[in-house]
């Protein structure tokens, strides 16, 4: 192919020529050898239409967690005839990944046998499957009159991001109905566990290790302190992907693996349910690759348009219904912003012994990425919306449901350990 730079010439070229015939001037004449010259140069300096190139990128692995830095390399090598002196190349990337260090395009020479490699750095931003490539590759001459592109689809790697989730230590909630083996929960019933608990008469059979000597000399007998059993329990998850949604849904992922990495650690079984247009059901379990199997799926949910709220809502009512136990500890996962939706979500919370909601502000998830916060129009929308979802709050709470609000500003593990210090402080562990 060839540059506006040709069509110039040839312009300049026939423009002289008619002036020198139409004046009849050898002047003219004389002065179109340069052109003719240079038109010349320009033909025979053409790059090839096969440039011969060989392009490999080196990459280490295909999966990566979200926010994770990879360092890509393209090795290029000249097996062509011909040398380049001008070679740009530009490697595709997607969108859900940003450009850390160095550049993912260059414009460099190459000799015949030559090999040339260049590295850059990019950040996963988005968890998902994503593209690399393809490269596209431009040669030019020197003079910039002529060039050959080629697409090398050869390039082309597929990366998975995996959504994070962070490492909760201790466990604020509590479940009304736990199981015998020993778990994450906080029981009722007292023994060897490692939370205090109380005071009570010393027995023969309690271990030395354990009297409260501080008691004992208050009263003049022998006291020995109690400690909290642990216990398992069945939970399930229930995460709102609803289209409402959509701008906090990464963050309701974060709860959802965070929460499901801790009970599975305590061998607690866990189940997940999507709420999406369709319902995605995963049955309880306890085995490691559960996590493993939520978070393959979760890297592909996306929120969607609910078409039929009648429909939706007889698919939840049958999963959660058939394959949940009714006494499972049912967490519900939403934002609460579309009131057909929390009716739904109420429903089934009001059908379980066992439940509450965890809900992620997405008012302050948007807020964060608004510059002018101090704009009067940004304000009052704030505010707006600040009533409006209080307002759903409020009506949750009139049903005689629990909620817990998290400012999503708030790293969740955080977020848990606060709440398991309010609880502390009120006594309701």
């Amino acid at each position: 192919m060839f540059s506006p730079k040709i069509r110039w010439t040839l312009a300049l070229f026939f423009t002289i020529l008619l002036l020198g015939i139409g004046f009849q001037e050898w002047v003219f004449l004389i002065s179109l050898i340069p052109l003719i010259i240079l038109a010349i140069f320009y033909f025979f300096t053409t790059p090839p239409e096969k440039l011969g190139l060989e392009i490999i990128r080196e990459l280490e692995q295909n999966r990566f967690q979200e926010g994770e830095h990879i360092e890509i390399s393209l090795r290029i090598r000249n097996k062509g005839k011909q040398a380049f002196d001008m070679l740009e190349i530009i490697d595709i990337l997607p969108k859900q990944v940003s450009l850390k260090n160095s550049s993912n395009h260059i414009i460099t020479s190459l000799d015949v046998g030559e090999e040339t490699e260049f590295r850059y750095v990019i950040s996963c931003d988005y968890r998902g499957r994503w593209k690399l490539g393809p490269t596209h590759v431009r040669a030019r001459n020197f003079i910039d009159s002529a060039f050959t592109v080629e697409t090398h689809d050869n390039t082309v790697d597929k990366i998975i991001v995996i959504p994070n989730f962070e490492i909760i230590r201790d466990m604020p909630f509590r479940t009304k109905y736990p199981k015998i083996s020993d778990g994450p929960f906080h029981s009722k019933l007292k023994g060897e566990g490692l939370d205090f608990s109380g005071v009570r008469e010393y027995t023969h059979s309690d271990s030395l290790g354990r009297i409260n000597w501080p008691a004992t000399a208050k009263y003049g007998r022998l006291f020995t302190n109690e400690y909290e059993l642990f216990r398992t329990a069945d939970l399930l998850l229930v995460l709102d992907a609803t289209e409402k949604s959509a701008s906090i849904l990464e963050d309701q992922i974060k709860a959802v693996l965070s929460l499901s990495e801790h009970f599975l650690k305590y061998k607690c079984r866990v189940g997940l349910m999507i709420i999406r247009d369709a319902v995605d059901r995963f049955n309880l379990s306890s085995s490691r690759q559960q996590l493993i199997k939520f978070t393959e799926k979760l890297i592909d949910v996306q929120a969607t348009k609910v078409e039929s709220f009648n429909i939706l809502d007889s698919r939840i009512k049958t999963n959660i219904d058939q394959y949940f136990p009714i006494n499972c500890l049912t967490i519900i996962i939403s934002p609460l912003i579309h009131p057909t939706i929390n009716r739904i979500l109420i429903d089934v919370a009001k059908r379980r012994r066992n439940s509450f909601f965890l809900v992620p502000s997405i008012i302050s998830s948007e807020w964060r990425f608004i510059k002018e916060k101090e704009d009067a129009a940004n304000l009052l929308v704030h505010q707006s919306l600040l009533l409006r979802r209080q307002t759903e709050i409020t009506r949750v709470f009139h049903e005689g449901l629990v909620v817990f609000e998290w400012d999503v500003n708030t790293p969740f593990s955080v977020f848990m350990n606060k709440l398991k210090q309010i609880a502390v402080k009120r006594g309701r562990r």
